[in-house]
């Protein structure tokens, strides 16, 4: 069974299990959650060196169209997306698809697909990447608590060190899909 993993950190948190997360969901949270916007990122779609999209500035999820697609099981965004692409007219073809990032953007590497990815992600020696434009599609990822609880010194420590970074910099700097 595939899970929900935004819907499992809510649970999670709610649960008492976890005491902050970061996530980023297309639907609205949980009303008994506090969330906090961080930083925003868009999607693109990942190719390998070669591939047709690298002449490309910007691409259409209907280019998805024909390609072979390598499914990120975890991602927050993976049945938003696939139905974005049906209300587009395009079917998916899911060639193979993993909970394990790294073997995604190994297939991608090795010409086996291609994949929807957000711009911050880490990149991997042989992907590419463009982003979507038409339509645009953009996650906010947030700092979730339950609302009320009251943080512990480590978690107090956590939650500011979140809010006062630069992500978008930070991204970058750390190799990140944004160019």
């Amino acid at each position: 069974m595939i899970e929900n993993v935004p819907g499992r950190l809510s649970e999670l948190l709610l649960g008492g299990t976890l005491d902050i997360a970061l996530m980023a969901q297309p639907s609205p949270f949980d009303a008994r959650l506090n969330v906090a916007p961080i930083f925003r990122e868009r999607f693109g779609l990942a190719f390998p060196v070669g591939h047709r999209f690298e002449q490309r500035n910007t691409l259409h999820v209907t280019d998805v169209r024909g390609e072979n697609y390598l499914s990120r099981i975890n991602c927050e965004y993976r049945d938003y997306l696939g139905e974005l692409c049906s209300r587009h007219g395009v079917t998916i073809r899911r060639a193979y698809r993993s909970e394990r990032e790294d073997w995604i953007m190994a297939m991608v590497a090795a010409g086996m697909g291609i994949c929807f990815l957000p711009e911050f992600s880490a990149i991997h020696p042989g992907v590419r990447h463009r982003l979507v434009a038409e339509p645009e599609v953009v996650r906010e990822v947030s700092l979730a608590s339950v609302a009320g609880r009251t943080f512990s010194p480590a978690v107090s420590a956590f939650v500011k060190a979140v809010r006062e970074y630069d992500w978008a910099a930070g991204a970058i700097s750390a190799g990140g899909l944004a160019r």
